[in-house]
C-alpha cells in the first residue's frame, strides 16, 4: 500500500486523531506528512465519510499547537538542543542557518509564508524560537498561515475526492503546487525587497544598457514607438497599452469559462460538487442575510442607481455645477450601468444556460444563470465608483492615497462577497460567478481606458490652449 492509500486506512479508522496529531506532529518538527493527511481527510468528508468542518477544525487545531510546540521547543532549548535532536529529522546546521538567515530578514510575515513550503512548515516554528520571536506576533502569523494552509488542502481534497483513485493521484501534485505557490511568493517578495534596496545599482545598470544595443535600439524607429506605447506621459502611451492588455487577459478568462461551460469540462463538474457542499451545509439565518444582501447589491439596484447617478454628474458638469472630473466620472458610471445590462442580457440569451436545479437552491430563481448578473454589475458599477475616487485630487475629500487604497479594497471585498452569496444561496454555478466577473473585467477596463484617454486628450488642450493664449 503507497503513503496515500495507507493515510486514508489510518484517518478512516481513527479519524480526527489521526488529523489532528499528525498535522501537530510536522508543525512540531517531525516530517510527517501532514499536507497529505489534510488532502486525504478532505476526499473522505466529501464521500461523507467525515465532516469537512471538522476536518477543518482539527486541521486548524493541529497546525496551530504543533507550531506552538516547536516554537516553545525552540526557545526553550535553544539552538544547540534543536540541532542535537535535529540531526535525527534531517535538520542539518545548514538547513538551519538558511532558514535563521530567512526569518531574521522577514519576521511574522515569515512565519504565515513557511506553512506553504514543506521544508520550512517542519522547521520554521523551532526557527522562531530559537530566534526568540515575539510570542504573540508569532502566534497571530501561526493562526493565520494555519486557517488559509489548512482550508486550502482540506478543499482541494474534497473538490478532488469525487473518487479516492483520483484523490489518491493528485494528493501529491497537490502538495507539490501549494508549496510551489508559496515558494513562488517568497520569491516575488525578495525580489520586491532587493529592487527597493538597490534603486542606485538598477539606475547604473539602466544607463550602460542605454549606451550598448539595447539603448540603440530603443533610439530606432521602432524603439521609439515602443517607448511611446509605455510612456505614462503619452495620452496614448502606458495608459491605453495596460487598458488594451486588461480587456485582453479579462477577455481571454471569460472565454476560457465559456469553453469549459460549452464542452463541459471538469470546471462544471465542480459546479455541482461545491453546490452541493454548500446546500448541505446551509443554515436558515445566514441564507436570509445572505439574501438581504444579495438584494441591496443586485443588478435590477446598482445599475438604475449607478444610472441616475452618472446622468445626473454628466448634468451637472453640462451645466457648469460641477468639473470635468465629476461630469467624467459620471460618464463612467453611465456607460458601466448601460453597458452591463445589455451585455448581461445578449449573454444570458445567446448561452440559455439553466440556473442550478432547485434541489441545489436556498433560495429560489428561475431562469438564465450565465453569466452571472449580480457578479458583472458589482464589478463594473464598483470599479466605475473607484474611478470617481481615483480621479479626486490629493488635498480634496476622499483625495488622499489612504482614501483610494480603502476604496478599493472594499470594492475588491464587495464584488467577492457577492460573488460568494450568489453561490452559497444556489442562484448561480461557480462558473456563472467567474464569468460575470471576467466579462465585468472587459467592459470596466474598456470604459475606463477611454476615460483615461479622454482626460488626457483634455488636459493635453487645456496645456496647449494656455500656451497660445
Amino acid at each position: 500500500m503507497d503513503l496515500v492509500g495507507e493515510v486514508v486506512s489510518l484517518l478512516s479508522r481513527y479519524g480526527y486523531l489521526v488529523v489532528f496529531f499528525g498535522v501537530m506532529a510536522e508543525s512540531a518538527g517531525v516530517p510527517l506528512p501532514g499536507e497529505t493527511i489534510l488532502l486525504a481527510a478532505g476526499a473522505l468528508a466529501q464521500r461523507g465519510v467525515l465532516d469537512p468542518g471538522d476536518v477543518l477544525l482539527f486541521g486548524f487545531l493541529g497546525a496551530v499547537a504543533g507550531d506552538q510546540l516547536g516554537y516553545w521547543a525552540g526557545r526553550r532549548g535553544g539552538r544547540r538542543f534543536v540541532l542535537r535532536w535535529g540531526r535525527h529529522v534531517s535538520l542539518t546546521p545548514e538547513r538551519l542557518a538558511v532558514a535563521e538567515r530567512f526569518f531574521d530578514r522577514h519576521g511574522g510575515k515569515a512565519v504565515f509564508l513557511a506553512r506553504f513550503v514543506a521544508g520550512l512548515r517542519v522547521f520554521g516554528a523551532l526557527v522562531a524560537g530559537i530566534g526568540r520571536m515575539r510570542w504573540r506576533t508569532f502566534l497571530l502569523f501561526n493562526a493565520l498561515g494555519g486557517a488559509v494552509w489548512a482550508s486550502a488542502a482540506v478543499l482541494a481534497g474534497y473538490l478532488l475526492g469525487g473518487s479516492l483513485a483520483l484523490a489518491e493521484r493528485w494528493a501529491g501534485r497537490a502538495g507539490v503546487l501549494l508549496a510551489l505557490a508559496g515558494v513562488t511568493g517568497v520569491l516575488l517578495y525578495l525580489l520586491y525587497r532587493w529592487l527597493r534596496g538597490h534603486r542606485a545599482l538598477l539606475e547604473r545598470a539602466a544607463g550602460r544598457l542605454s549606451d550598448g544595443l539595447p539603448g540603440a535600439f530603443l533610439r530606432s524607429r521602432a524603439g521609439a514607438w515602443l517607448v511611446r506605447r509605455l510612456s505614462p506621459g503619452e495620452v496614448y502611451g502606458l495608459t491605453l497599452t495596460a487598458g488594451l492588455v486588461l480587456t485582453g487577459l479579462f477577455s481571454w478568462a471569460f472565454g476560457g469559462v465559456v469553453e469549459d461551460v460549452v464542452s463541459r469540462d471538469p470546471l462544471v463538474r465542480v459546479d455541482l460538487e461545491i453546490l452541493r457542499f454548500v446546500h448541505a451545509h446551509g443554515e436558515p439565518g445566514l441564507t436570509a442575510g445572505v439574501a438581504a444582501f444579495e438584494a441591496v447589491f443586485s443588478p435590477e439596484v446598482l445599475l438604475p442607481a449607478a444610472a441616475l447617478a452618472g446622468t445626473g454628474l454628466l448634468l451637472a458638469a453640462w451645466r457648469g455645477v460641477a468639473g470635468f472630473y465629476e461630469g467624467l466620472s459620471g460618464a463612467v458610471l453611465l456607460a458601466s450601468a448601460l453597458g452591463t445590462g445589455v451585455l448581461v442580457w445578449l449573454f444570458k440569451l445567446f448561452f440559455d444556460r439553466p440556473r442550478p436545479p432547485a434541489s441545489l437552491q436556498l433560495v429560489h430563481e428561475a431562469g438564465q444563470g450565465f453569466p452571472s448578473g449580480h457578479a458583472m454589475a458589482a464589478f463594473t458599477v464598483g470599479a466605475a465608483l473607484c474611478y470617481a475616487v481615483f480621479l479626486r485630487r490629493p488635498g480634496s475629500r476622499l483625495g488622499s492615497w489612504r482614501a483610494k487604497a480603502r476604496a478599493a479594497v472594499v470594492w475588491a471585498a464587495l464584488v467577492l462577497l457577492v460573488g460568494a452569496g450568489r453561490v452559497y444561496t444556489g442562484a448561480h454555478y461557480p462558473s456563472d460567478v467567474l464569468a460575470g466577473w471576467a466579462l465585468g473585467g472587459v467592459w470596466s477596463s474598456v470604459c475606463i481606458t477611454t476615460a483615461e484617454v479622454f482626460r488626457r486628450l483634455h488636459a493635453e488642450k487645456a496645456v496647449s490652449g494656455g500656451g497660445a493664449g
